[in-house]
């Protein structure tokens, strides 16, 4: 499978959840209301787009100081190896930089989940202040903006499980066309026994389907999270290497 559609969406899909500004070298994100956030706060850098770092480097630091905001920079999903030619470069400019290798998967095959007949999944179309506890009891707060943001985006979409009357998890994605992100799989840490991870990843791939998406990524961010993706026909495509760097404390 040609996964470009897939990587250029990756670089892209915090453009949901965040303002931008482009540079020839790549596009700042920025979200004034979650500073917090990486996802939402960050610059991301083309190799190919670059004649002078240190300049670059320096625009960076400049445009998020001046917000209150950490500088932080992504390496481009495409540009492998790339934070380790800079290593230097970075850490002569203020940054502390390194890599980590991130497994990347498809959905190719079918689903196998059986969902918890006990749950009840439904599609969000607007915020309610009901989901909070889901973060809060899940001590990811920062994630309550990230998905208020992302829900003023008519190609975001959410899923928020329930115990009763009581909302446990969630699920968003991103859709472009017929490429579609899964961003964030989160369930409260006190009804993880419950299938609730399992049963909104069957009903998020069953969606999928019935869209026509042709192309549906993620990252499973663990061993237990890649099990449930799989049992929902998702398959490692590649394994591929992430660059981060921040602005070291002075």
């Amino acid at each position: 499978m040609d996964l470009k559609d897939c990587f250029v969406l990756e670089d892209l899909f915090p453009m949901s959840i965040a303002d931008h500004e482009e540079r020839p070298f790549g596009i700042l994100f920025y979200n004034m209301e979650n500073k917090d956030s990486w996802d939402s706060n960050h610059a991301l850098i083309y190799r190919d787009r670059i004649s002078d770092l240190p300049a670059v480097l320096q625009d960076i630091r400049t445009f998020y100081e001046d917000k209150g905001i950490c500088p932080i920079i992504y390496q481009s999903i495409t540009d492998r190896g790339y934070f380790e030619e800079i290593r230097e470069q970075l850490d002569k400019a203020g940054f502390k930089s390194w890599t980590e290798e991130q497994r990347f998967m498809v959905l190719t095959e079918e689903n196998t989940i059986n969902p918890n007949k006990d749950l009840t999944v439904k599609k969000a179309e607007k915020w309610d202040e009901s989901y909070t506890s889901i973060f809060l009891e899940a001590e990811e707060p920062w994630e309550i903006e990230v998905v208020k943001r992302s829900m003023e985006d008519p190609d975001s979409h959410l899923w928020v499980a329930y115990l009763g009357e009581k909302p446990i998890g969630y699920l968003n994605c991103k859709t472009d066309g017929n490429v579609c992100r899964l961003n964030y799989l989160l369930v409260s840490k006190l009804h993880r026994n419950v299938g609730a991870g399992r049963t909104l990843c069957f009903y998020y791939v069953e969606w999928c389907k019935v869209q026509g998406i042709s192309k549906a990524f993620l990252w499973p961010a663990g061993e237990h999270p890649e099990k449930i993706y799989f049992e929902g026909g998702f398959r490692l495509a590649d394994t591929v290497q992430a660059g981060r760097a921040f602005k070291k404390a002075e």
